[in-house]
């Protein structure tokens, strides 16, 4: 945990919102660039990021970890934020760039790009909005979970 981060329920891992936001504006420019020339095995690198800093979290993520040592020093006060809604994202980031990569080396590169300029579109979307439709699906899932533990206790 950053060690300006404020006190937190014990456990749970904080990101700046703008590293986390870096961090998608960075998948999205990979996943364009990708596409843009036509090389699906360019997918594979930010496939290997959104895998590392799901496995890994703020460790695995080199955007989050450049932008803490050097550009949020330069900034103002942080916005800190639950780290496991963006990690969830990545995750599911990095499922569906697996499975284009999949698909394209099964010769279905319709559906391999459909996938891959998706997780683009949303990163993109989260990087230039800060609305992040993998971070809902996290809540989504954890109330879920919650409400099915409650009824089978």
């Amino acid at each position: 945990m950053p060690t300006d981060a404020p006190a937190a329920s014990p456990g749970t891992p904080l990101l700046d919102a703008r590293a986390a936001r870096a961090a998608q504006a960075l998948v999205a420019v990979l996943v364009a660039a990708a596409a843009t020339l036509g090389d699906s095995r360019l997918l594979a690198v930010p496939a290997l990021h959104l895998a590392l800093a799901a496995a890994l979290g703020r460790r695995g993520n080199l955007p989050v970890r450049a932008f803490d040592a050097w550009i949020r020093p330069r900034l103002s006060t942080p916005s800190w934020e639950d780290a496991r809604p963006p990690r969830f994202a990545s995750t599911v980031g990095a499922i569906f760039l697996g499975a284009s990569l999949v698909a394209h080396s099964a010769g279905q590169h319709a559906l391999g790009w459909l996938l891959a300029l998706s997780v683009a579109a949303l990163a993109g979307l989260a990087a230039a909005t800060g609305l992040c439709i993998g971070c809902k699906l996290y809540w989504v899932v954890a109330l879920v979970r919650r409400f099915r533990i409650r009824t089978t206790a």
